[in-house]
């Protein structure tokens, strides 16, 4: 029996305790777990049999925020990792060698623009920065060292949105994954594989935690493509430290699933917490709900902003007059998000009054808490990324990023009224 979204954001992947009836996740706060003999040992740690060996490659309770993940996505399998930087760190790890390339939105998050420039520096990783929205340069920037494209589907911050069909073509057409981090849509919103993406990620400290309480991010396998090429050797190549399995053939449904897990959980070790994965799944029980209502008053508030003679610019893709509305008004029929940059006529001064006078919105750098939050990525997110780089973000001297929380959008409303007065 299929279940609806709504549904299976509650109940998938997990299920009552067997052993105590309790309907809460239960939270297994420990290292290791014992074996009920030496072989059950050695064909777990051998990858012959499924099982819990020692609390960094898995856990039960993160396992079952994994099924939850991989389910709610569409994919086959999940990886649930310290932070979302960690994620994408497993990704790479796992997809490129020195001398690869990865070619990348060059509107991205600042810390990811951070971690590619470290793979860059001391790995030779190179990244190539593309629009996302010219096709035609994406196409040209693949070359035969390119391993992945990466992009956002809901870009930080500005809000705007990408063509995923179309540059899930141009991925297929190259043999390389697609990879979307959709930690501003969530799967709420928005599904990425459905639309053809191979690899999703998430900071899973913003929209899945929702209260700013937790640090994690996650990743789905979408178990789509086919991985057969020389090159992906952590993929089909037979892996000396686990008797020489090969990830491909042994794991067939999630092969790059498998080879994360093996060779960034086991040896780099970026774990989840299993307090951590208990917060996060119980965040995700809410969020069809909270997404709804983010995307609701983001887009109101919008409305009031775009038109107060203090702001400069603010764009939506819910409106018409957007570049892109068609094709966000088709990705995200449910809403659009919480996100959203603000620039305000003034610059600094401008961006410092307002932030220092709101008092619904705190100042701080995460998003996709039930509280409204305000940034000045100039002076935070972004302030290590060039001056070049943040004009193709639209980021100026007054552009605040906005997260919009769940409060009243009246209350909001005012609050911007008065800041900006």
């Amino acid at each position: 029996m299929a279940h609806h979204f709504d549904t299976r954001a509650i109940h998938a992947g997990a299920a009552p305790d067997p052993t105590t009836g309790a309907r809460a996740q239960a939270i297994h706060q420990s290292n290791g777990y014992v074996f009920k003999s030496l072989d059950e040992g050695s064909a777990i740690f051998g990858l012959e049999q499924a099982g819990f060996a020692y609390g960094r490659s898995a856990n039960p309770t993160v396992a079952a925020l994994e099924r939850r993940v991989a389910d709610l996505e569409g994919g086959t399998a999940a990886l649930a990792t310290s932070s979302g930087q960690s994620a994408l760190l497993a990704i790479l790890t796992t997809l490129c060698r020195r001398g690869d390339e990865v070619i990348a939105a060059s509107q991205v998050f600042g810390g990811t623009v951070g971690l590619l420039d470290r793979f860059r520096s001391q790995f030779g990783i190179r990244t190539r920065y593309v629009d996302p929205h010219d096709l035609e340069a994406v196409q040209a920037a693949i070359g035969p060292k390119t391993r992945g494209i990466l992009v956002e589907a809901v870009l930080n911050p500005t809000g705007d949105v990408v063509d995923l069909a179309a540059l899930s073509a141009i991925a297929r057409a190259a043999k390389v994954p697609l990879i979307v981090d959709s930690t501003l849509a969530t799967p709420a919103l928005l599904r990425p594989i459905e639309h053809g993406a191979d690899i999703v990620w998430h900071s899973a400290s913003k929209f899945f935690s929702g209260h700013g309480t937790a640090i994690g991010g996650i990743i789905v396998d979408s178990g789509n493509r086919d991985w057969i090429d020389g090159r992906y050797p952590a993929i089909v190549k037979p892996m000396v430290a686990y008797d020489r399995v090969e990830v491909m053939k042994k794991f067939p449904t999630f092969p790059f699933m498998a080879a994360c897990r093996l060779i960034t959980m086991r040896e780099l070790g970026p774990c989840l917490a299993p307090l951590t994965a208990f917060l996060l799944q119980t965040g995700i029980e809410t969020l069809p709900l909270r997404m709804q209502r983010h995307s609701e008053n983001a887009l109101a508030l919008h409305r009031f902003l775009s038109q107060h003679s203090r702001v400069k610019a603010s764009s939506h893709p819910a409106l018409a007059s957007h570049p892109r509305n068609n094709l966000a008004s088709s990705l995200l029929p449910k809403g659009m998000g919480s996100v959203q940059l603000v620039t305000l006529k003034g610059g600094l001064n401008a961006a410092r009054q307002v932030t220092e006078r709101l008092k619904y919105f705190s100042h701080l750098v995460n998003v996709g808490e039930a509280r409204s939050l305000v940034a000045h990525p100039q002076t935070t997110t972004h302030r290590n990324v060039d001056a070049a780089t943040r004009r193709a973000f639209g980021i100026e001297a007054g552009s605040l990023r906005l997260s919009v929380g769940l409060e009243d959008v009246e209350d909001l409303i005012a609050d911007f009224e008065q800041a900006l007065a």
